[in-house]
Parts: C-alpha cells; structure tokens; sequence
C-alpha cells in the first residue's frame, strides 16, 4: 500500500491542470460510486488528480489514487485493495481505467457492499455502457462523460483567463456587457483559426 501513497503524493503534487474543468462542478460528490468516461486522452486522469488536490491535497491518506495498469492488479482484485484501503482510514478511492481489470463491475459491486464508508470514483472508456451491460451496478452508479474543452475551456486556457460559465439567461440579457468584458481581454476571432 505504500508504494501506491507514494505514487499518489507525487502525481498529485506535479499535477498541472491549465483549466478546470466544469464537469468537476456538475458531479454530486456525496455519491458512494461515481463513474467517468471519456475518450482515449481526453484528460481522465489530470481530472482525478485535480480532484485529489482540490479536496484532500497530495499528503492526505485518506484519498488514494491507482491505475489498474499496476502489475499489483495482475494478482488482486479490487475489492480486497478497496477493503484494506478502507481499513486504513480510507474514504475515497480514485481508481483510473477500471475495464483493465477482468470482472471489475462485480468487484465494484463487492466493494460497495463491504465498504459502505467508501467512495469510489473511476474512470473508463467512453464506449462503456455502465448501466445497461452491468446490471450490478445499474442503481448504484452513477455515470458522467468527461468530453473535449468547450470553446470556453479553450479560450481560457489559450489566454490565461478564467471566463465563468454563464446561463442562457445572462446571455440574452447581458449579451452586449458579456462580449464587451471577453474581447477586452482575449482576441477571439485568433483562436477560431
């Protein structure tokens, strides 16, 4: 288990995110089992580092992040590591690219009914279908996609700003301030080319 604090403690601690995403405010956090897919390099992993920083920094043992790419895995399963990390004082486990793990919706589902002061948060393959081919974990997970930079994520890490997201209603009625405010600090017709 050592080894894997280690790990987590240094990639937390060189993590450099430019932008945050906005999918880390739209997740209910209170969840026990949270899913995330995305597309190959999408940035599934800085997004689990990122919330490891953001809400226990890298020395707090009490969050852990593994890859199940880990040689560890080859000879053990996901619940037993879940259980012992939870023995531990674990709270939150960050498990990147689960579908590397033979049976891992089954483990997912024993590590949910073993641990219930556990919360799990992984990352898959956008082409999973969590819900509908994993009947085990159909009323316990719950799914979001991690997808490209919207055109503001874009804007905000090509000039360094940091442009909230805004409603549909600010939008129609400050439409005019709005634009005023972003083209006075970012030339955005150079990042449509």
């Amino acid at each position: 288990m050592e080894s894997f604090f280690k790990t987590h403690t240094y990639l937390v601690e060189h993590m450099t995110a430019s932008v945050r995403r906005t999918l880390m405010d739209e997740i209910d956090w209170n969840d026990r089992l949270i899913g995330i897919k995305g597309s190959r390099g999408i940035g599934k992993t800085t997004f689990l580092l990122q919330y490891a920083k953001e809400n226990f920094g890298p020395r707090d043992r009490r969050c852990l992040y593994v890859n199940m790419n880990n040689f560890y895995f080859q000879g053990r399963g996901i619940a037993d590591f879940a259980s012992d990390f939870a023995a531990q004082g674990g709270k939150v486990l960050l498990i990147d690219q689960i579908f590397k793990k033979p049976d891992w919706s089954n483990e997912l589902r024993t590590c949910y009914n073993q641990c219930p002061n556990l919360k799990i948060v992984f990352t898959g393959s956008s082409v999973m279908r969590l819900k509908e081919e994993n009947p085990e974990l159909k009323d316990i997970v719950k799914s979001y996609n991690l997808r490209g930079f919207s055109f503001r994520e874009y804007v905000n890490l090509q000039t360094g700003n940091n442009f909230p997201v805004l409603s549909l209603n600010d939008i129609i009625r400050r439409h005019a301030e709005i634009a005023a405010e972003i083209t006075s600090k970012a030339d955005i017709a150079t990042l449509f080319g």
